[in-house]
């Protein structure tokens, strides 16, 4: 209900609509996921991909979760959407 998470023991408040955003991600951690996948599952509903809207959360979710520490989790996969990884793990 708060719409919060915890990385490396500090509180990240989101939006309800980021929060959703990140979990879709967790849900599919490790594997790419398209514009139209995330639209369909976050907002409900398919849209104008082209629409920066997607963008602009990815953005919000990256500044919250990513901006302050040196190893990024949120990846963009050219020409295929976006992936929720630790990359420090590949290869373990």
């Amino acid at each position: 209900r708060r719409h919060a998470v915890e990385r490396s023991g500090r509180t990240v408040e989101l939006t309800p609509k980021e929060f959703s955003l990140l979990e879709y991600l967790l849900r599919n951690e490790g594997h790419a996921v398209s514009r139209t996948m995330i639209t369909e599952k976050v907002w409900g509903y398919g849209f104008d991909t082209y629409s920066n809207l997607i963008d602009v959360h990815i953005n919000h979710l990256r500044k919250k979760i990513d901006q302050d520490f040196e190893r990024k989790l949120i990846h963009t996969v050219k020409g295929v959407g976006y992936m929720l990884e630790d990359r420090s793990k590949v290869g373990e």
